[in-house]
């Protein structure tokens, strides 16, 4: 008979309630919350307000330690609490762009000087290598005619 609608019982049930039905694999209390918890949100909402008195009160406290710890709740409710910053990235596209034209100049006449040091070294390979020739553009394949 499998999980058809008649092996449940659907079909006798009233039209109204049908819709209000649960489909099958999903849940009948998503959130996970039991009805107490509900309950202690209400009354720590009606209790803030004076919760947060009593804060501001224990800004002034004597005690150095109590008073940070209330200003820093205060500000946390009041601006939401401070992101932790992200490790900056080393973004060469950003770099670049924040370099003057003069600056790019000089960085591309840097990365050449460098990059001529390996000249020799990639020529010799190229005289060797038929396929690295063909991968540089230097000699055409048999098939390209």
């Amino acid at each position: 008979m499998g999980s058809g609608g008649n092996a449940r019982g659907i079909d006798r049930l009233h039209p109204a309630m049908r819709g209000r039905m649960w489909k099958p694999g999903q849940s009948g209390n998503p959130t996970g919350h039991s009805g107490e918890y509900g309950t202690a949100i209400k009354l720590a909402q009606r209790a803030a307000p004076q919760a947060i008195r009593r804060l501001i009160k224990l800004m002034d406290s004597e005690d150095e330690r109590v008073a940070a710890v209330a200003c820093n709740s205060i500000l946390d409710r009041a601006f939401g609490k401070p992101k932790v910053a992200e490790e900056e990235k080393d973004d060469l596209v950003a770099r670049v762009q924040a370099m003057t034209p003069e600056e790019r100049v000089r960085m591309a006449q840097e990365l050449l000087e460098r990059a001529e040091r390996y000249v020799p070294a990639f020529e010799a390979a190229l005289a060797k290598s038929r396929s690295l020739r063909l991968a540089a553009g230097a000699e055409r394949s048999d098939r390209d005619g």
